[in-house]
């Protein structure tokens, strides 16, 4: 049986993207187990929380909300092989019984109303379907980049029933991840691990995240 490295690995050769490899099974930029740790301060989950990881990827957050908290999680993708190695990589971590990974997208998750306590999310996808899933009560923590003119925190939580319980301006700590990125990616183009072509589309993605604010949003639903 693979290690978890091993399985990760697995990952990183099946996707030659160099965004896999430099944003590892996170896979997001600027918001990391800290992020996480900063946004959940005070509201922290039980073994009794059910949570969901939008779009997880690999499931890096949602393996750690399971291990830490004891918590059931689920998770969702549009992509086969990222929910595969969620999934293996939750039987490695022994969370497997508490992870439930799912190939759904965004819109659609496919989980019943009200049927979750917390979501976290690294982007503003479907607010809507973010809503119907929560219990009364629950939790919507996201890190993502609000670009100028996009509706605000306040205004989200106007149209959709929720209230803004926290507010963080993290712009200065996600410039500076996608900084380090764009260095990274210059690194390993220089010592021909990922090709000239692979290093534009890095900064590419990095320039497209900037432009406005990168925030850490909870808000809660009413009820």
């Amino acid at each position: 049986m693979m290690n978890k490295t091993q399985r990760l690995q697995r990952w990183y050769d099946d996707n030659e993207t160099a965004d896999s490899l430099l944003f590892g099974e996170f896979m997001h930029l600027g918001a990391n187990q800290t992020i996480l740790t900063v946004g959940l301060h005070g509201v922290e989950p039980d073994q009794d929380s059910v949570i969901l990881d939008l779009a997880c990827a690999v499931g890096g957050n949602a393996r750690w909300l399971a291990s830490l908290f004891n918590c059931t999680v689920f998770g969702n993708d549009i992509d086969q092989d990222a929910i595969a190695t969620a999934n293996d990589l939750a039987r490695i971590e022994g969370v497997g019984d508490r992870c439930n990974f799912i190939v759904a997208p965004v819109e659609n998750t496919g989980l019943e109303d009200s049927s979750i306590d917390l979501v976290v999310s690294t982007d503003i996808y479907d607010i809507e379907e973010v809503v119907r899933v929560l219990k009364p009560g629950g939790r919507f923590l996201l890190s993502a980049l609000f670009r100028l003119g996009a509706e605000t925190p306040d205004e989200i939580a106007a149209k959709h029933g929720l209230e803004v319980e926290l507010r963080r301006d993290i712009t200065e700590l996600a410039q500076t991840f996608l900084h380090s990125k764009e260095e990274e990616a210059l690194l390993l183009q220089k010592s021909n691990i990922i090709t000239d072509r692979q290093l534009i589309t890095v900064i590419n993605n990095a320039l497209r995240r900037r432009g406005g604010h990168h925030m850490l949003v909870r808000w809660r639903k009413g009820g």
